[in-house]
């Protein structure tokens, strides 16, 4: 029958996903993926070990964790993504979040943005890093507490909390 049929092709996908993550490889996950790139695409993850929670709909990657997408990169220690529910309400849709926590670094053509901890959210498209955060863009460098990038519209707030915003500029050159 159709529905065991489906069943059986999600276990023995989630079984491969598991051993991939468990074999410390990477996996490629389809369109309905984070978008860390404002190009989308298809998205690679990858970690020391993933656990994938169909209930709450998470997938949760641990140890020298990679997303890629396109022409970005995001690492941090550990990574969590949640979903929509899938069909019939169990599975993996759409994104909604990324939380990545530990050493984050995110990396696109243009710039690198280190933080404590970055949060995607598809709804907004923005990915905000906080606590010690770096911002560097060929010579230069912004520093403070928080930033938020808007990957569609490529714009970049910073702010710094009770301290001050802090930046080296260099001049394109003519």
């Amino acid at each position: 029958d159709k529905d065991g049929m489906k069943k059986q092709t999600l276990v023995t996908a989630l079984i491969a996903a598991g051993m991939i993550a468990a074999a410390g490889g990477l996996a490629v996950c389809g369109g309905a993926q984070a978008q860390v790139s404002s190009e989308g695409g298809p998205v690679m993850v990858g970690g020391d070990s993933m656990h994938m929670d169909e209930l709450a709909h998470t997938q949760t990657l641990v140890g020298r964790v990679e997303v890629i997408q396109d022409n970005a990169r995001l690492r941090a220690d550990k990574v969590v993504i949640t979903r929509q529910a899938g069909a019939n309400g169990r599975g993996f849709g759409e994104v909604v979040t990324i939380v990545a926590t530990g050493n984050v670094y995110y990396v696109t053509p243009e710039s690198t943005m280190k933080g404590d901890q970055a949060v995607y959210t598809k709804a907004t498209d923005d990915m905000v890093l906080t606590g010690d955060v770096i911002l560097t863009q060929n010579q230069n460098v912004t520093t403070g507490t928080r930033l938020v990038y808007n990957l569609t519209q490529k714009t970049t707030t910073f702010d710094a909390g009770t301290g001050r915003v802090k930046a080296i500029i260099y001049p394109d050159k003519k």
